[in-house]
């Protein structure tokens, strides 16, 4: 019983490592598209918003896993 337990933990971590990567690039995505079509730009802010978006996954990814490490010490 307890290996499903520390499989389903694993598994809500890694669900939740994805969800923190993809949110933001999303995000950043529609951001940088939607201030483009409005200023009239070629992509110049879509690119620079997901450049940022990238960024913040990596930070938030990177902050979760350094907490679930320091738990487990």
């Amino acid at each position: 019983m307890r290996n499903y337990s520390n499989i389903f933990k694993n598994l809500a971590l890694l669900t939740h490592i994805g969800i923190l990567m993809i949110i933001p690039i999303f995000g950043a995505v529609y951001l940088g598209n939607l201030v483009d079509q409005k200023l009239g730009t070629n992509n110049i802010f879509l690119i620079a918003f997901i450049i940022l978006g990238v960024g913040s996954g990596f930070l938030n990814v990177y902050k979760v896993v350094m907490k679930d490490i320091k738990k487990k010490k």
